[in-house]
């Protein structure tokens, strides 16, 4: 029986109206501890903290920087926003700079509640945003140091008000809302924060032929509005760079990277692969649930229904359509994949759809696998590597023990219980990951302890060059500004032939005496790392150890 089913003696009390108390606490527990507990890894947090360390030192509010270099990857809000928690904090460290995608996923899990809420019911709402808030993908960006979640956030709450003005849930006057929502969006990661809600209501205009939409949107307006908020900073920083900027950023970052895959081209079923790992656990539920609602003609017959339907479809398209994928790309399709996966949840609660072998089934599969695997790992750790064990063991338990339950109730055919101990059992996860997993993976994932090595034996006025690497963790916890970067072997063979007193970071794996032309063993001043990882301060010209 689900919570909001008991009555209430104090109307005040009723469960409902607590929902949204309930998810903010869920959030909150999900995001915020031990936020900083480890340390940066690369390639994009590094680079953000450095971008902001950077900017905070010389109280740069409009050009970001990175390695002497522009950045023009991505615009500017999510750097203000660090450099406001850092001016509290009076540093840049991995608490400040995490902090605004954490408050991005709170956000998205609250918008995701008041559309479930608006256009379904409470209840749906509810499920909706804790289905969102413990998915695999929406747990790591949350707590990484990534534009996305807090894009997710802007986004999202642009795709609320717009639906409600369309839907006449709330005034048409929330239509200038989504505009200005759609330029933070613009402001956070650029010129998908128009063109993806533009997609989807365009897309939704033209299924139902309801082009009255178009004349009622207020469009001389928001576009006032989007411009009033989005183009002060474009202007300002292409003035200053003197149009390289903004260049780079339209060319680069959004044509190019959309049209030649720039770094990340992948098939086109790429995100067939990736989606349903990174909506677990729920994706063990979303399967029954696509069996049960079959898409029929009733869907596109219903505007609310298929208004969600196309926010789904012309995301993936849209993606899938790219060269350019990454999995975090389709994290603007999860609240309509969460609102579909509460609406059966709610439904098996109800009784409105029965509790079908292959929802079971999978449940009993899934879950009965994860328990034994979470088991499986720390027993075999223990004779792999031991020292991990202590830091796996934690992880392991809460999870297995989470499943246990979630395996108990779906035999008991309790669809509320199995949904929450779902819940609960993530919630776990995240904190003992938190707290002993990931800080132990620091050990291979963080440049720091070598760094600070580094940043020991080198005086800052000494020059000091990287091999063949451009993830800017060491700018960053050596706290220089600039580290130049030798990107070919002839450079780096000609750097070494020079009598120059500086200093050189090399990888083992790029020690190889053809290709650098030699370096002698007492020229390695200190080497951190494990085999196949190793990180080498090399002593250049006439400065010997």
């Amino acid at each position: 029986m689900a919570l909001e089913e008991f009555p209430s003696r104090h109307p005040d009390l009723d469960t409902r109206d607590r929902y949204p108390l309930y998810l903010a606490l869920l959030a909150a527990f999900i995001f915020f501890p031990f936020l900083g507990a480890r340390d940066f890894w690369a390639p994009v947090e590094p680079r953000y903290a450095e971008i902001a360390r950077v900017m905070f030192i010389k109280r740069e509010w409009i050009i970001p920087t990175v390695n002497g270099g522009l950045y023009t990857d991505k615009p500017i809000l999510y750097f203000w926003l660090v450099l406001i928690v850092s001016k509290i904090a009076i540093s840049v460290n991995e608490w400040t700079v995490r902090l605004p995608s954490a408050l991005g996923a709170v956000g998205v899990v609250v918008t995701t509640y008041a559309i479930g809420r608006d256009f379904f019911s409470r209840r749906v709402g509810f499920i909706a945003g804790a289905v969102l808030a413990t998915s695999v993908r929406v747990i790591w960006e949350g707590r990484w140091a990534h534009v996305d979640m807090l894009f997710m956030f802007f986004f999202a709450l642009s795709m609320y008000f717009a639906a409600r003005a369309i839907f006449n849930k709330g005034s048409r006057n929330e239509l200038l809302a989504a505009y200005a929502l759609m330029a933070l969006a613009t402001l956070t990661k650029g010129l998908i924060g128009v063109v993806l809600p533009a997609l989807i209501l365009i897309s939704f205009v033209a299924v139902r032929r309801d082009w009255q939409l178009l004349l009622e949107a207020r469009l001389p307006w928001g576009i006032l509005i989007f411009l009033l908020i989005a183009a002060p900073w474009f202007v300002l920083v292409d003035q200053a760079t003197g149009g390289k900027w903004l260049k780079d950023f339209i060319f680069i970052h959004h044509i190019q990277r959309y049209t030649a895959g720039a770094g990340h081209r992948q098939p086109f079923y790429y995100y067939f692969t990736t989606l349903p790992l990174d909506f677990l656990p729920w994706t063990t539920f979303a399967v029954p649930a696509l069996f049960a609602y079959r898409l029929r003609r009733k869907f596109f017959e219903e505007p609310t229904q298929l208004f969600f339907i196309l926010w789904f479809v012309a995301v993936f398209l849209f993606f899938t359509m790219a060269d350019t994928k990454r999995e975090l790309y389709l994290l603007p399709l999860f609240p309509p994949m969460a609102l579909f996966l509460a609406n059966y949840i709610d439904d098996l609660v109800n009784g409105a759809l029965p509790q079908g072998r292959l929802y079971r089934g999978l449940a009993l599969v899934c879950f009965n696998l994860l328990w034994i695997g979470c088991l499986a790992v720390p027993t075999a750790a223990w004779f792999v590597r031991p020292d991990a064990v202590a830091a796996i063991l934690p992880y392991a338990l809460a999870m297995a023990c989470g499943s246990l339950f979630i395996v108990y109730f779906a035999w008991q055919r309790s669809p509320w219980r199995v949904f929450l101990s779902a819940t609960l059992t993530m919630l776990l996860g995240v904190q003992t990951a938190s707290i002993w997993l990931l800080p132990f993976l620091d050990r291979f994932k963080s440049s720091r302890p070598f760094s600070l090595e580094v940043k020991r034996h080198v005086p800052l006025t000494a020059p000091l060059y990287v091999y063949a690497d451009t993830m800017n963790d060491f700018n960053f916890y050596t706290q220089r500004e600039i580290i130049p970067v030798v990107s070919s072997a002839s450079e780096l063979k000609n750097l070494l032939a020079q009598d120059r007193v500086g200093y050189l970071l090399i990888k083992d794996r790029d020690m190889d005496m053809d290709r650098s032309g030699g370096i002698a063993p007492e020229r390695i001043l200190i080497r951190e790392g494990t085999a196949g990882r190793s990180w080498y301060l090399i002593a250049l010209g006439a400065r010997r150890p």
